[in-house]
């Protein structure tokens, strides 16, 4: 049976064992990030799979909120940045050196995982950061939950063309160990293909993978791209280069174009704007251009 879902996260709990999981299929999503840029095939891989690694996190959180996830510091994956909010809206960007490596442990090396949390009006933030030591993104993240969240969590992500997927099974606080059902439950998806799967709907697949247990399925959430860049925001990013840095974009050129680095919208402000706000930094009287 072929699967029509589109965009979308799932969740099921095992009846019987304390253990829940969600399973993410994003195409529509992810062709958006994916043609933000020209990415080299190791980078759109690993970029695809914190995509869909991002939308799994983000359904667990229970408020309004932001989680990051970010790759950082390395020489080859420089920074690779994916955020969802609490209603799994999306995006995310990577950015990347000019001679990269195929593996993974060599493509992030010198880098780190930086999960943040930011909940509230006031946007506290809770974060953490793993090295990434691991053989793949997957296995980075089950550090990340043994060290920062002290749950045994297994994640299967992958990426193509077309299709970012991902499965996460993670055992309740509440569980208690010694019925041997995760060890069970892990082992039966080791080797799984994950895009090959995902291909199925959702109680197809559970049934295949865990035909002998009681699961419950909840009804599917849509996952959405979404970019709350702003020309508020651009002018904001704007003033913080400073009075002089402004005053240098616009003299040689009536308007200044700039892109969000999130979903490659354009904003153009003209040169009146400019020099409004580099009066704005350095204290003067500029008046807003309307």
């Amino acid at each position: 049976m072929t699967d029509k879902q589109v965009d979308v996260l799932s969740r099921f709990v095992f009846e019987q064992e304390d253990i829940r999981g969600s399973m993410v299929r994003l195409d529509n999503v992810w062709q958006q990030l994916r043609t933000a840029d020209d990415y080299p095939a190791q980078v759109q891989s690993l970029l695809g799979e914190a995509l869909a690694a991002t939308a799994l996190l983000g359904r667990n959180l229970k408020f309004d909120g932001r989680l990051t996830l970010q790759v950082q510091g390395g020489e080859h994956v420089r920074l690779l940045v994916l955020q969802s909010d609490n209603d799994l809206r999306v995006r995310g960007l990577a950015r990347f050196g000019d001679s990269l490596p195929q593996a993974f442990t060599e493509l992030v090396d010198g880098g780190a995982l930086c999960i943040t949390v930011e909940s509230g009006q006031n946007r506290e933030r809770y974060q953490s950061i793993v090295p990434l030591s691991e053989v793949d993104l997957a296995h980075c993240l089950e550090l990340y939950y043994r060290q920062s969240v002290q749950l045994p969590t297994v994640f299967m992500l992958a990426a193509d063309d077309s299709r970012a997927a991902g499965l996460m099974l993670q055992a309740m606080p509440e569980r208690k160990p010694g019925s041997g059902a995760w060890q069970r439950l892990t082992e039966s998806i080791s080797s799984l293909d994950v895009l090959r799967m995902s291909r199925l709907d959702d109680r197809t697949l559970l049934t295949a993978l865990f035909p002998q247990d009681d699961i419950r399925l909840f009804a599917a959430d849509p996952v959405a791209f979404h970019c709350d860049c702003s020309i508020e925001r651009i002018e904001n990013m704007l003033r913080m280069l400073g009075a002089h840095e402004l005053s240098d974009l616009v003299s040689e050129q009536p308007v200044v174009e700039v892109r969000c680095e999130f979903c490659n919208q354009p904003y153009e402000i003209s040169a009146d704007r400019i020099f409004a706000l580099a009066a704005e930094v350095s204290g003067g009287q500029g008046k807003f251009v309307h």
